[in-house]
């Protein structure tokens, strides 16, 4: 009786510890995200919200002092990475360095175009106006004395996803093939003023409002966007607060619409 029940807790454990694909089920975050145009509006790389900003968007409540990240991103010059799926991202936090992390990223069309995974940190849906995006993520913390976002120790960042079985067993193969091509992209600096939609009928929903230009300024280009998250159970008022963004934002035109990750690769020269 004792050697059959052991079996059965075997059989429990293995049966735990198995990946199973993913369905839509799992993917319970949103992220909606409004590109927007503000050139008329704040200087370029401002630090800060002008009146003239605050004034064009009144309908959200927002703080005066911005969370500042620097971001890079690692692939091969040929995109090896990308070819796969996969994004490799190391962001610095600014006003919280213990809040650094190397993130693994893994998309997809659909949820039933990943492969069998586990552990991973969460399963997100991107949606900007038609285009809707699928990822899992793996986030892993880092020192910033250890890792310099600027001048990234390639070596370093990869010993440290490594710490993560789940999350190295995706990306192991592309990196043992092309480990001594990877490199970094141009840093981007990323600002962030959290707020609040003001009209009561959205019970004060959180807006975020972000802007990306390159740290060094070279090329001067802005990408400027609203973002707000969500559960996939409320969806239809995040439908809402969507549609309610794009109708106050339309006289001020439809920023950038490709995504952040892609435009900083083909702004950075030595990638494909």
């Amino acid at each position: 009786m004792r050697i059959k029940l052991s079996l059965l807790g075997l059989m429990s454990v293995c049966l735990s510890a198995q990946a199973y694909a993913l369905t839509e089920k799992d993917f319970t975050e949103l992220e909606y995200h409004v590109n927007t145009k503000v050139d008329n509006l704040l200087p370029y790389a401002s630090g800060r919200l002008t009146r003239e900003f605050k004034n064009a968007f009144e309908f959200i409540d927002f703080d005066n002092d911005p969370t500042i990240r620097l971001v890079t991103f690692l692939d091969t010059p040929d995109r090896a990475f990308n070819d796969k799926n996969l994004i490799i991202r190391v962001r610095e936090h600014i006003n919280k360095p213990e809040r650094s992390r190397v993130t693994v990223k893994l998309r997809a069309e659909a949820p039933d175009k990943f492969p069998e995974i586990k552990h991973y940190r969460k399963a997100e849906i991107d949606i900007t106006g038609d285009h809707t995006a699928y990822s899992v993520s793996y986030d892993i913390p880092y020192f910033t004395n250890d890792i310099d976002v600027k001048e990234v120790d390639v070596k370093k960042v990869f010993n440290l996803i490594k710490t993560n079985k789940d999350a190295w067993d995706l990306i192991s193969d592309v990196y043992s093939a092309n480990r001594q091509d990877i490199q970094q992209t141009m840093v981007m600096r990323t600002q962030k003023w959290s707020g609040s939609l003001t009209d009561p009928s959205f019970k004060k929903a959180e807006i975020d409002f972000q802007m990306w230009t390159p740290f060094y300024r070279k090329p001067r280009v802005t990408f400027a966007e609203l973002s707000f998250k969500g559960k996939t159970k409320d969806q239809e008022q995040l439908k809402l607060i969507n549609d309610y963004l794009i109708k106050q934002t339309g006289d001020f035109g439809i920023g950038h619409q490709n995504s952040k990750t892609k435009a900083t690769f083909d702004m950075t020269e030595g990638f494909n």
